[in-house]
């Protein structure tokens, strides 16, 4: 198996954390690296507490059809 290069490693990562996502309409994920050290990660979802979509079963955004880049404020998410 090929080593994989420090660059592709940390969007390997980012994707894997984007599979936490609780967003019903997209699904990032994000890596805060630090001279080659991972310092954090993060990912769409609610706020710690809150019911995120993916509990819910429904987007307020979406249920709107309200385009994309548009009325963020009715998001329950966090985007990373």
């Amino acid at each position: 198996m090929e080593r994989r290069d420090k660059i592709n490693y940390y969007l390997d990562l980012a994707e894997v954390v984007a599979k936490r996502s609780t967003c019903l309409r997209r699904h990032y994920g994000a890596v805060i690296v630090k001279n080659d050290e991972v310092i954090s990660t993060g990912y769409v979802g609610a706020p710690r507490g809150r019911v995120n979509c993916t509990d819910r079963g429904t987007c307020v955004r979406e249920a709107l059809q309200i385009p994309r880049g548009e009325r963020y404020e009715l998001c329950r998410s966090v985007h990373a």
